[in-house]
């Protein structure tokens, strides 16, 4: 059963960690994250190679409104 989930309105947050709904504004950070060698491919996915796939990625996520940002 696929159940849709809106994750757009949600906040958690500790005094050591928030996690939020993705924000166009991550676009730098997520960029240099998901750009370094090593840190994608645990997870299944390869480096990205520009900000602008990035960019599409981190569209999805908000559009989709079901992937957090730590």
């Amino acid at each position: 059963m696929n159940v849709l989930v809106d994750i757009s309105n949600v906040i958690i947050e500790t005094k050591r960690l928030i996690i939020r709904p993705w924000k166009s504004e991550d676009l730098d950070d997520f960029y240099e994250y998901a750009s370094v060698d090593g840190v994608g491919q645990m997870a299944g996915w390869n480096p990205h190679k520009s900000k602008e796939e990035s960019q599409g990625i981190l569209k999805l996520f908000i559009e989709d409104r079901n992937v957090f940002a730590v």
